[in-house]
């Protein structure tokens, strides 16, 4: 198990840059991480890390390394969850906010009736926040919409989707100047997240620079604000079934608004999926596809 303490701590201070984040992500002492990595690198003969002032920099030899690293920590985490009997383990998703909210509720439910003895974890972030803990292995499966994965992870698109530009109703039938836009308040979520990427990439296209600005917490607490006056919102298709059917909110007319993204899961490269996470993702295939 060595072999593995010292594998671990090269990867987590090659993602952190710092000896002293991967101590905190791994719960060990900062001592311990060092030693791990001096003696992969005394096993190795060759040096993978500059140490500095400002952290720790990968060599030339730690970047040819670390995907080797990386993909070998994903097999061992694959390999745990294997162990499991197939009816059993855990199905471990982390997700974005639209995914997360809208379109995994109904299908996990399913998933849970169907195999009892299946632990589900299920964690919300922004989307480079979950394509982030699958990286780390700390889980399988990322459904995230928008952003592309770093080269480690295998990314597969499920669905495709239109970022709407939303507002009250009074400023729906009609189609809003620039000049307009750039005095109403642009409510989004936090850094991070797809659908404000998304966003920004728009605005730069309709060459829209917003005065005002108000950042929250959720998809929710956006397209309450919208419907209550407090101003516009970029938001997923997939959020706004209700507040549409029932005119909260209006789909406003704005030229050359035209945003997609694609929904996506992710999933460590060269990594077979345990039985869990290979039947979930099948049942969510085969569920988005019947939406299209």
């Amino acid at each position: 198990m060595k072999v593995e303490a010292r594998l671990r701590a090269f990867s987590a201070v090659a993602r952190h840059g710092s000896f002293s984040r991967a101590a905190e992500e791994l719960y060990v002492s900062q001592p311990a991480v060092s030693k791990h990595v001096a003696a992969l690198e005394r096993e190795l003969g060759v040096r993978l890390l500059e140490r500095g002032r400002g952290g720790a920099a990968l060599t030339d030899a730690g970047r040819r390394l670390v995907d080797y690293v990386v993909r070998a920590e994903a097999l061992l985490a694959s390999g745990r969850r294997a162990l499991a009997d197939p009816g059993e383990g855990t199905l471990s998703i982390a997700a974005s906010g639209i995914p997360g909210t809208y379109l995994l509720p109904r299908p996990l439910a399913d998933f849970a009736r169907d195999n009892p003895l299946v632990e589900i974890d299920l964690r919300l972030s922004t989307s480079g926040g979950a394509l982030e803990l699958v990286r780390a292995h700390e889980f399988e499966l990322g459904i995230v919409g928008g952003l592309s994965p770093p080269p480690e992870l295998t990314s597969e698109a499920l669905a495709d989707d239109e970022v709407i530009l939303v507002g009250p109703p009074h400023l729906g039938g009609r189609r809003l100047r620039p000049r307009e836009l750039e005095d109403l308040t642009w409510i989004s979520r936090e850094e991070g997240s797809a659908t404000r990427a998304s966003l920004e990439a728009a605005l730069w296209q309709i060459g829209v620079t917003p005065r005002r600005r108000l950042v929250l917490d959720s998809w929710e607490a956006v397209k309450r604000s919208a419907a209550e006056g407090l101003g516009v919102a970029a938001v997923s298709r997939f959020a706004l079934d209700e507040e549409l059917a029932a005119g909260t909110l209006a789909v406003l007319d704005v030229r050359r608004w035209r945003v997609r993204r694609t929904i996506a899961a992710v999933y460590a490269r060269d990594v077979p999926l345990t039985p869990p996470a290979a039947r979930f993702l099948e049942q969510l295939r085969d569920r988005l596809a019947q939406m299209s």
